[in-house]
């Protein structure tokens, strides 16, 4: 039976870097703070049709060794998400 990927609402903090682009420190979900100690990768994704809002996306390691995506829609979106689970 294929896993459904369910995304969470969560607050993402964030750190400034010096060229103006932001970098996820930690994430808070159902009122647990999580420190993220590795940013995997990171990406902005456009949509499909010209239209739609971009996107950035990063993969990222948290102190409990758990993968997980973070995405929101810019400039300012909600974060969303994702477990990413390892075999």
């Amino acid at each position: 039976m294929p896993q459904q990927r369910v995304s969470l609402v969560a607050k993402v903090e964030c750190r400034s870097e010096s060229r103006g682009e932001e970098r996820p420190i930690a994430l808070t979900v159902g009122g647990r703070r999580i420190g993220i100690v590795d940013t995997l990768e990171r990406a902005l994704v456009s949509a499909a049709d010209a239209g739609g809002p971009v996107r950035a996306r990063f993969t990222v390691e948290l102190e409990d060794g758990s993968l997980v995506l973070l995405e929101r829609s810019l400039p300012a979106g909600d974060w969303r998400v994702w477990r990413i689970d390892t075999v």
